[in-house]
């Protein structure tokens, strides 16, 4: 009788952990999704702007989204700004997409070295 428990108390433990994996993993799934809207948003923004010849830039306002806040700003300040946000932005969105293929190799590596197969029901 211990040993079926003892088996069931590993099985609990073993779907636990994978639980955990896949939560991680899509949970970084989401953050690299939003961080790829964001950057694909602000860069339709910065050609947009961009594409306004420098010389008529000048003197033309712009209002930018901050903490909640519109701030009124000129074109090129504006511009310098999403060039930050669009680099500040990829640079995370390389260290979660690195994160993301650590978690699932070391899912896989938990799998290989506990012998777990995955069984759908159909």
């Amino acid at each position: 009788m211990s040993t079926t428990a003892e088996k069931e108390q590993i099985s609990q433990k073993l779907q636990q952990q994978y639980n955990n994996y896949q939560e991680n993993i899509a949970e970084l799934e989401n953050q690299l999704s939003s961080l790829t809207s964001q950057v694909q948003e602000h860069a339709i923004v910065d050609t947009t702007l961009s594409s306004i010849p420098p010389e008529s830039r000048a003197g033309r306002k712009c209002f930018k989204m901050i903490g909640g806040v519109l701030i009124n700003k000129s074109v090129d300040e504006v511009i310098k700004i999403l060039n930050d946000e669009i680099k500040e932005l990829t640079t995370q969105r390389a260290k979660v997409d690195e994160a993301l293929k650590k978690n699932r190799k070391g899912l896989e590596e938990w799998m290989k070295n506990n012998h777990v197969k995955i069984i759908r029901n159909q």
